[in-house]
């Protein structure tokens, strides 16, 4: 089946299901997308060090950890702060970039570590990829990603990521139906560029969309804004799909029996 019609049959699911975030149901959805794109013996691989565990439920695990105190320490990898202005420093350490270019060559070598750290590895891998996506976790310290924004959304109180990561996915994307064959006509070309590895780059996609986060008036978000960028959340939710595949694939390539 091509893209097109796997991801218009995967939302449609999710819909009957009542999913209402990126931040949950969000990322089900990359994992769902990124699923389909998997050879057989990538996805027997997946389901060996997942331990028969599914792809979507990996996908959700770092969130669903961070009220233990243990896991604290994994809290700066969902995001990277850079000021407005500023470029990305690849010497910067303990942010989402630098998380998935350690743990990327970690899996290709997962020969070296114990099945319980390749499996971490894995869920983290999985949901960093969804995070990436969401241009609000690739934003400026000062207002926290957005969630130090205060807006009324529909006359509702909320913050601007919650906007992004619920609001906007729930009400315009979900709720609305989503024509998905029309994000899906890539050309080859296309198709090429946004399954070239670069973690860096990717984030970099990702803040040039901030600006389009921000363009509202005062702290009132209304439905036209939601509907303008209600396809710029369906794209990033189907990239960051094609992309984890494009990765998961590259790691469990059969140059060797597993």
């Amino acid at each position: 089946m091509r893209i097109k019609y796997i991801v218009q049959i995967l939302v449609l699911s999710c819909i009957s299901t009542a999913c209402f975030a990126w931040g949950s149901d969000g990322h089900k959805i990359v994992a769902k997308i990124a699923y389909t794109q998997l050879t057989p013996s990538v996805k027997d691989s997946l389901a060996k060090y997942l331990r028969g565990g599914t792809i979507e439920e990996a996908s959700v695990w770092m969130d669903e950890i961070k009220a233990d105190k243990a896991y604290d320490y994994q809290k700066p990898w969902h995001y990277i702060n850079i000021d407005k202005g500023a470029s990305y420093n690849p010497e910067d350490s303990g942010n989402i970039v630098w998380e998935l270019n350690r743990i990327i060559p970690e899996l290709k070598h997962r020969q070296k570590y114990s099945k319980d750290k390749v499996e971490t590895d894995l869920k983290i891998l999985i949901h960093l990829i969804g995070d990436l996506h969401q241009p609000l976790h690739d934003g400026y310290a000062s207002d926290i990603g957005g969630n130090s924004v205060q807006v009324f959304y529909l006359a509702n109180a909320d913050n601007l990521h919650r906007v992004w990561d619920t609001d906007i996915i729930r009400d315009e994307v979900l709720n609305q139906g989503v024509d998905w064959s029309k994000l899906a006509h890539f050309s080859k070309e296309e198709l090429a560029q946004i399954r070239r590895v670069d973690i860096a780059a990717w984030m970099n996609e990702s803040r040039s969309l901030l600006d389009t986060v921000y363009n509202f008036k005062g702290d009132n978000i209304n439905h036209k804004y939601a509907a303008k960028n209600a396809p710029i959340i369906e794209r990033q939710l189907l990239v960051a799909g094609i992309r984890l595949s494009e990765i998961l694939n590259e790691i469990f390539a059969p140059k060797k029996k597993d």
